[in-house]
């Protein structure tokens, strides 16, 4: 009895360790892992001839990614 009780808290504990490890949700297909405080404001365009400016590379791709979106850097400024 006591052997279980004992494996029953390992178990439960090793369980709450997991949790606390903030693994990646396999369901999340985008993530913002950019460095905002990167100013390197760049000018894209998508293939409607759409143009938008983007605080850097890694923000147009994530947001290329959450809006299902294909811009491409065009520029290394703002676009007019």
């Amino acid at each position: 009895m006591k052997l279980f009780a004992v494996l029953l808290a390992l178990t439960l504990y090793a369980l709450t360790l997991v949790q606390g490890l903030n693994l990646p949700d396999p369901n999340v297909k985008c993530t913002m892992e950019c460095d905002t405080q990167e100013y390197k404001k760049i000018c894209a365009a998508d293939d409607k001839g759409t143009t938008k400016t983007y605080l850097n590379v890694c923000v147009m791709k994530t947001e290329n990614c959450l809006q299902n979106a294909n811009f491409q850097k065009i520029s290394d400024k703002e676009c007019p």
